[in-house]
């Protein structure tokens, strides 16, 4: 299997609210708890990242989800020795 070029991650202010995001991801859609990395400011420093391969159902999850999270892209390849994150929602 080929490594994905990027992948999306939501990053949380507080870890209630990553848990939270954790426990409603169950049976919704592929997910796990990750720290967050440096390049995205978080308050918990911690993060759920989608192994799920359709953005739409990433973007759905998100504003569906009864949490407060920043959506960010991550691409796996390191440019300048840094892997470039982007803000989504």
């Amino acid at each position: 299997m080929d490594k994905p070029e990027f992948y999306y991650i939501m990053a949380f202010d507080t870890t209630t609210d990553a848990m939270h995001a954790e426990a409603y991801a169950k049976g919704r859609i592929k997910a796990a708890v990750m720290p967050v990395p440096g390049a995205v400011s978080s308050g918990c420093g911690l993060a759920l990242r989608f192994m799920e391969e359709h953005e739409e159902s990433i973007f759905a999850f998100c504003k569906d989800a009864p949490v407060n999270g920043r959506l960010y892209k991550m691409y796996t390849r390191k440019v300048d020795g840094k892997h470039p994150v982007f803000f989504i929602m």
